[in-house]
């Protein structure tokens, strides 16, 4: 358990070391994939309140939101083993305003506060896929990822999996049979 929690760190502190290192002064954050380099820029520090993802200072995503990046434990991503970048990450962005989910009996108006996508590097097109956030419990934090050849299964706190595969994002389990045990 020590071990792997000095390996997390260092792999942390490496990336974080290496953007630092290249990243340009009006980045809120950025770092190396294998096209080039991304660049986040946080809405909240926007006049138009709108988080951007660029690629080479080209604008590849924008919505509204406040705050965006790749997932704040910062290893769900896969590597690109013949560049060193990285091939395809999970990004999420904090929204400006609440989406309404559902009204609960017991805990009245439930709100989703976050989504995710994933972008995908691996072609010569770059992927962002379709928006997806764990239905069980919305504020569940991603728990693993696994990256395979041709296709990804993400799983949140919930119990809640998704499958990314062709850039397509679809749910495989909803979380509510982990809810019930």
């Amino acid at each position: 358990m020590i071990f792997r929690t000095i390996v997390v760190f260092l792999v942390m502190v490496s990336f974080a070391s290496y953007a630092f290192e290249k990243c340009p002064a009006n980045s809120t954050k950025c770092f190396t994939t294998t096209p080039d380099k991304i660049k986040y820029i946080w809405g909240k520090e926007e006049k138009d309140k709108q988080s951007r993802v660029l690629l080479n200072g080209v604008e590849i995503f924008k919505n509204d939101s406040s705050q965006i990046g790749w997932d704040q434990d910062g290893w769900f991503y896969s590597d690109d083993k013949k560049t060193g970048g990285m091939s395809k990450f999970v990004v999420y962005y904090d929204f400006n305003t609440p989406q309404y989910i559902t009204t609960d009996p017991k805990y009245g108006d439930l709100y989703r506060y976050r989504a995710y996508r994933i972008f995908d590097f691996s072609d010569d097109n770059v992927v962002v896929s379709n928006e997806f956030y764990p239905p069980a419990d919305y504020d569940a934090p991603i728990k693993w990822v696994s990256w395979g050849q041709k296709n990804a299964v993400i799983a949140f706190d919930d119990g809640s999996r998704f499958k990314y595969e062709n850039g397509h994002v679809s749910m495989i389990d909803n979380g509510s049979e982990s809810e019930r045990n």
